[in-house]
């Protein structure tokens, strides 16, 4: 992941005393970008220049065809896991595959179990 981004880690969405631990302006970014209503995590994947690629929000909604896709939180399920390496290929096309299937692979064994 090192050799393709630059993870930069804001915190969000805290409640009660918690609160005082959220990145000032760190909410607004979040709705800017697409994800007032996306829960956490949210990734979004901006260039070098800070233009937006993508962000998590690629899961379509079960039976709602024209519903806008949600988020994919932490990728657990196989879809999301999917998904999620779509926005790899779409945001990091010089990834090589073996390096994009590590990546995946280390969501599938944190997974939970079904």
């Amino acid at each position: 992941m090192a050799a393709n981004y630059v993870s930069v880690v804001l915190v969000a969405l805290e409640n009660g005393p918690k609160k005082t631990l959220e990145n000032p302006g760190s909410n607004e970014f979040m709705a800017a970008m697409g994800g007032a209503k996306s829960g956490l995590p949210f990734f979004i994947f901006l260039d070098a220049k800070g233009k937006k690629l993508a962000d998590s929000n690629v899961v379509p909604v079960p039976n709602k065809p024209t519903a806008p896709p949600t988020n994919i939180g932490c990728p657990a399920a196989p879809e999301e896991i999917v998904a999620f390496g779509e926005l790899l290929k779409k945001t990091a096309p010089r990834l090589s595959e073996k390096d994009r299937q590590t990546i995946l692979d280390e969501f599938t064994k944190a997974a939970p179990k079904r």
